[in-house]
């Protein structure tokens, strides 16, 4: 936690109260996360008081003081209250404040005088009001470590088992057609960026939270709209196309819409793309892509065997980082707000409907539907993330905590994602494992015949062609072939 103190020299109104408070150090406080703080302080009295010459009997006078902070959730305060006897103020005896810092964020603290004798000629009066600034700033853990590397392996070794079930044909045919790309395109870089800012301004009121929320509404696709495309039986083909297809616009698509309407949200705000992010990501989807496909070409069988498990290790990853994720980041789940929930959630929505019916009306099959509404609504918070830490923190250099409150807009936007995926994705196995309901195209193709037109079939005559065109409505295990076919 980084810990700032504004104050200059000696501050309180000294000719009302006939007393200054001065507090150590007045510079910047670089401590960590839930860790005492210990800020000392001390008072004294003006020139012309006379309460140090021994005159009077002071010896029972307190001067009392507390601290009040403008929100009082954000610190942990050990002691809120500090006493002074006359001669600890003639003396100028330093004492401590102890508190710790338990929220990120930015809150102020105010000073007030208290005296509990009639003597001293003092009106309880503010010392300073809001005048001393701390940022709360959240410390990287260990456990942050073990997550993303986790993370990180789990997605390579998953990414190349993806690699391995892609069509190098089917690939070819989209891109020489690609009206699922282009359809995937304008949903994402021209309905989410509008979307993502309209929800902004109506629903939220910090620039911090509009920017974040914006910021990763111009986002590229992420590594989970293709498992989640690979989950509902989508075309994983166009959706990892669409992928490394929208990672290389945003370097020209994410500086437009940031250099346009970003700067609306935090004027004068140096913002910086993180193009190296981006070439990155990129990178790590395209190289083990490659190797899966590699894999598939040498080594089809362990590729088939990678198909038997693609389904539950991809659903168990998204878990993973689902409730992990969540765990290692409850701080932030506290600093949330319904309108946070909700901006979120219409932001998601707005992508999945959008991209659905786009794609629809564009007369996509089902399984490209299904690919470029997950991959509308899912995006790449990686890169939002990235970009909000270069940027907020050159701008607000003093507040490094501001890119932590600019992204809990977009946490809160993958919470709000993923349950629903979760629970549509639980009915939609449950209906197909004992209902018999949306069946695979190969299961659907398998149940158009009976077990008696499969035997007939069987016991046609052995005329080469004819037993081809048969062979196309038998699955691999029921066809016939001539003898020396």
């Amino acid at each position: 936690m980084l810990v700032v103190v504004v104050v200059e020299g000696i501050v309180g109104d000294t000719a009302d109260n006939g007393v200054y408070l001065e507090i150590f150090p007045s510079a910047e406080w670089k401590v960590s996360e839930d860790t005492l703080h210990h800020p000392t302080l001390s008072l004294g009295f003006n020139e012309n008081d006379t309460y140090c010459d021994g005159g009077q009997d002071l010896t029972e006078a307190q001067l009392v003081v507390t601290v009040v902070p403008d929100e009082d959730w954000k610190l942990d305060f050990v002691n809120r209250s500090i006493h002074f006897t006359v001669e600890e103020v003639c003396d100028h005896v330093n004492k401590s404040l102890t508190f710790s810092g338990y929220y990120w964020g930015l809150t102020k603290l105010s000073f007030y005088l208290t005296t509990n004798y009639h003597l001293l000629h003092l009106s309880n009066n503010t010392l300073l009001r809001d005048d001393v600034l701390i940022t709360v700033d959240r410390k990287s853990m260990m456990m942050d470590t073990i997550f993303t590397s986790t993370g990180a392996v789990l997605i390579l070794f998953n990414n190349v088992n993806m690699g391995a079930q892609l069509d190098l044909k089917v690939i070819k045919e989209v891109l020489m057609r690609p009206i699922g790309p282009a359809c995937g395109f304008i949903s994402q870089f021209v309905v989410m960026p509008l979307a993502s800012y309209v929800m902004g301004i109506l629903l939220l009121t910090a620039p911090l939270q509009r920017l974040g929320l914006f910021t990763l509404g111009c986002s590229p696709g992420g590594t989970s709209s293709n498992f989640w495309t690979l989950m509902f039986d989508g075309d994983i083909n166009l959706s990892i196309t669409m992928t490394a297809i929208s990672t290389i616009a945003a370097m020209g698509m994410m500086p437009m819409w940031m250099f346009s309407l970003g700067k609306k949200m935090l004027k004068d705000a140096n913002i910086t793309i993180p193009f190296g992010n981006l070439a990155l990501s990129l990178i790590t989807l395209t190289f083990p892509i490659l190797l899966g496909i590699l894999i598939r070409m040498k080594r089809p069988l362990w590729a088939d065997r990678g198909a038997k498990i693609i389904k539950p290790f991809s659903f168990c990853i998204l878990l993973f980082f689902y409730i992990v994720g969540t765990w290692n980041s409850y701080k932030v789940m506290l600093l949330m707000t319904w309108r946070m929930v909700v901006a979120g959630f219409l932001v998601v929505s707005s992508g999945y409907t959008f991209g659905a019916v786009f794609a629809k009306v564009m007369c996509l099959p089902k399984k490209q539907i299904i690919a470029v509404s997950i991959e509308t609504a899912l995006q790449n918070p990686g890169v939002a993330f990235i970009l909000l830490k270069l940027s907020i923190e050159r701008f607000i250099y003093w507040c490094s905590s501001c890119s932590d409150l600019a992204s809990v807009p977009i946490v809160a936007t993958l919470l709000v994602s993923a349950p629903p995926l979760i629970l549509v994705y639980l009915i939609y196995a449950l209906l197909r494992r004992f209902c018999g309901c949306c069946p695979d195209i190969e299961q659907r193709d398998d149940l158009t015949h009976t077990p008696e037109d499969v035997e007939n079939l069987k016991q046609l005559p052995g005329d080469a062609k004819f037993n081809d065109e048969a062979n196309q409505f038998l699955p691999e295990s029921c066809r016939c072939y001539d003898e020396g076919g």
